[in-house]
C-alpha cells in the first residue's frame, strides 16, 4: 500500500538558499534520483613491484542528479508560479549582490528530500525544457534537471556518514554519543 493510495501527500523536496532563506518546494516529487561519490587513490608505482599500490586521497563530493517537473494547472496566476519556479531556480547559478570577486560565488542551498537527504550543496548545471504550450503560446510544462553537489567546510569521516547518511545538515543532525 503506498502513500498515495491513503489519500495521503508524500513530504516534497526542497531547495533553499541558505543566504536568504528563500526556497522552493517541487511541485511533484521527481521520479528518480541519481548520486554519484567516488573515492580518489594516487596510484603509486614502486620498481620491482608486480602492482601499483593505492593511496586513499579523498573522496570526491557526493553529487546529485534529478528532474523537476512544473506544470501550470487550473487558476489565474498557475502560469505565474511556473515562471517564478524557473527563475529561482535559475538564480541559483548566479552570485548574489557582491562587490567583490572573492565574494561573488552562487549561493549555498540546503537541499532536502524529508527522512533521506538534509545537505549544504551548490547547484552546478540546470537544463531546463518546456514541453507544453497553451493556446495563447505559453508554457503549461517546464521540467528543470538538476545537477547538485554537496559541499562541505569541515571534515566528514565513515563512523558519521554509517551512522548520519546523507541528514548532513541542520536540525536532522544528530550526535555520534560523544
Amino acid at each position: 500500500m503506498t502513500i498515495e493510495s491513503l489519500g495521503l501527500e508524500a513530504p516534497k523536496m526542497s531547495i533553499a538558499r541558505i543566504d536568504t532563506g528563500a526556497s522552493l518546494q517541487v511541485q511533484f516529487n521527481p521520479a528518480e534520483l541519481s548520486e554519484s561519490l567516488e573515492a580518489v587513490y594516487a596510484r603509486l608505482t614502486v620498481v620491482g613491484q608486480s602492482h601499483q599500490q593505492m593511496q586513499f586521497v579523498n573522496t570526491n563530493n557526493l553529487k546529485f542528479n534529478l528532474d523537476m517537473a512544473y506544470t501550470a494547472m487550473a487558476g489565474p496566476d498557475a502560469l505565474q508560479r511556473l515562471l517564478a519556479a524557473r527563475r529561482f531556480l535559475h538564480s541559483l547559478l548566479y552570485p548574489r549582490g557582491a562587490t567583490t570577486v572573492a565574494a561573488g560565488g552562487a549561493p549555498r542551498v540546503l537541499f532536502v528530500w524529508p527522512t533521506i537527504i538534509s545537505l549544504t550543496c551548490v547547484v552546478t548545471e540546470l537544463k531546463g525544457k518546456f514541453t507544453r504550450f497553451n493556446s495563447q503560446g505559453g508554457p503549461v510544462q517546464y521540467t528543470a534537471s538538476l545537477a547538485i553537489e554537496e559541499v562541505r567546510d569541515v571534515r566528514i569521516l565513515s563512523e558519521e556518514v554509517a551512522a548520519l547518511g546523507t541528514l548532513r545538515s541542520g536540525a536532522d543532525k544528530t550526535s555520534l554519543g560523544n
